[in-house]
């Protein structure tokens, strides 16, 4: 073999000097190594772009499971950030852009950056797979694993099978429909038809979901089937008061809508994902608006016209069995979003403290909406209790107990005014977006108080001005705060 020529051969994962050749350039080429310190210094180079590489892969894909999952772009950005420090990189840039997720790394030898950006096309609540994942995320950051073996348990929790089957899932969004007829004052008769109405709902609009239908056709179609089963139940029962299986309908299609999620990132400081995902709110609500419209239009002409009449001011009397159904809902909910079983008592505990909050804040005159802002508060000042004893994410035991006071009645009520020429529609249409806005502010600021109070909040980078709700946060001052 000639020393005048070389060609440069590489495996995967590692690196060698040039091989000479005949058939390139002489060898050494100019400016190459000129000694074995640097021959050395050349291989740790390499080494450490591949080991760099291989980081910034992971936590990629780390942060993608939970994004998608239901968690929050301050969260995501803030395990991207934590999870390269924990593989002992330096000065780490992540971002969130609504579906964009990008991660750089400057090399502080070379300066050299290397950049990595995913595209999340899809996101749908997935509370077993967060908090695995979160699970996760906290082992990393405690006591970094090998890489290879942390991708390989993130495969894992990815190819999981989902915790119950899809038929289990269905029935649990029908739960929350017959829940919340009931806690609408809804008979036996609307009861059941409110389970039968939820449950082909999801059945149509998860069959046009893998048809990738956009999702405003999908809750069109969704929205439809409550006034035409309400229909149905007119001709059967005609004592009971079928407009409330529509409310139900609503409560149930509202409950999956990403108001949270928007007003989270908005209060963080991510102004273009808040906003992008408030106009994806505004565009679910506007489908499920027009296909509960279009569907009552047309039973009209048959004769059939809604009407809320709905018990707002319940007695003590009713209290145990709406805080029975307040359960039924986030019982049903916990099952369609798959939360942990062992999250399970501690949601259903705090949706009947939920309900029970909020019916007290409205007997005390304080309205609807401070009323369900002082009740997410409770709730967030318990989550963040309960959530150290499930081991469960903040962001899991909060949405789900709060789904009872999803403002579906009101929402209705008010396209039924707007239907007729009222104005007094629009002032409902607003204050169920009001209730909705309120219910995440609340929950969110009294987990911001927490977490300032017993430390976290006060170590976040100035970047972060929320609290963190997907990820494990240890309260506390001392060194054994994760983030």
């Amino acid at each position: 073999m000639s020393s005048g020529d070389c060609t440069e051969t590489r495996s995967p994962g590692s690196s060698t000097l040039p091989t000479p050749s005949r058939r390139t350039l002489p060898w050494p080429p100019p400016g190459w190594v000129r000694s074995m310190s640097d021959v050395t210094r050349a291989i740790n180079v390499f080494d450490s772009a591949a080991y760099t590489r291989s980081v910034l892969d992971l936590t990629m894909r780390l942060a993608e499971v939970i994004f998608a999952a239901g968690a929050g772009a301050e969260d995501a950005t803030a395990a991207m950030e934590a999870i390269t420090r924990a593989y002992g990189l330096r000065g780490t840039e992540a971002n969130v852009t609504h579906t964009i997720i990008a991660l750089t790394h400057e090399d502080p030898a070379t300066h050299e950056s290397i950049t990595r950006s995913r595209n999340v096309k899809y996101r749908s609540l997935n509370y077993g797979k967060l908090t695995a994942t979160s699970e996760l995320i906290a082992e990393i950051l405690d006591s970094p694993p090998d890489v290879a073996d942390a991708r390989k348990r993130l495969a894992t929790i990815v190819s999981a099978k989902p915790q119950v089957p899809a038929l289990y899932r269905r029935l649990g969004w029908s739960l929350v429909g017959a829940g919340a007829a009931v806690l609408i004052g809804g008979g036996v008769v609307v009861c059941i038809a409110a389970f039968v109405a939820t449950f082909f709902i999801d059945l149509i609009t998860s069959s046009l979901d893998r048809r990738q239908v956009p999702v405003f056709y999908q809750n069109v179609v969704g929205g439809a089937i409550g006034p035409i089963v309400a229909a149905v139940v007119a001709l059967i029962d005609t004592s009971a008061n079928p407009s409330l299986v529509v409310i139900a309908t609503i409560i149930m299609l509202l409950a999956g809508v990403t108001t949270f999620g928007a007003v989270h990132d908005t209060l963080s400081g991510f102004y273009l994902t808040g906003t992008a995902r408030m106009m994806e709110a505004l565009l679910i609500t506007g489908g499920l608006v027009t296909g509960v419209a279009g569907a009552s239009l047309l039973v009209a002409r048959f004769g059939f016209q809604l009407r809320v009449d709905a018990n707002l001011t319940p007695t003590l009397a009713d209290l145990p069995v709406m805080l029975a159904a307040a359960m039924v809902i986030v019982a049903g909910f916990g099952l369609a979003v798959q939360v942990p079983w062992r999250a399970f008592w501690v949601v259903c505990l705090l949706g009947a403290v939920a309900e029970l909050l909020y019916l007290g804040g409205a007997n005390a005159g304080f309205g609807l909406v401070w009323s369900s802002a002082l009740s997410a508060m409770g709730v967030g000042l318990l989550a963040a209790i309960a959530a150290r004893i499930v081991r469960t994410p903040p962001l899991v035991i909060v949405v789900s107990a709060l789904v009872p006071l999803v403002p579906g009645l009101i929402l209705f009520r008010g396209l039924l005014q707007i239907s007729d020429g009222n104005i007094d529609g629009l002032l409902n249409m607003l204050t169920a977006g009001a209730v909705a806005a309120a219910l995440a502010a609340g929950a969110i600021l009294a987990q911001y108080v927490v977490q300032f109070v017993w430390g976290p909040a006060r170590r976040l980078q100035r970047r972060f001005v929320g609290p963190l709700m997907a990820l494990p946060v240890r309260l506390g001052r001392g060194p054994g705060t994760r983030i």
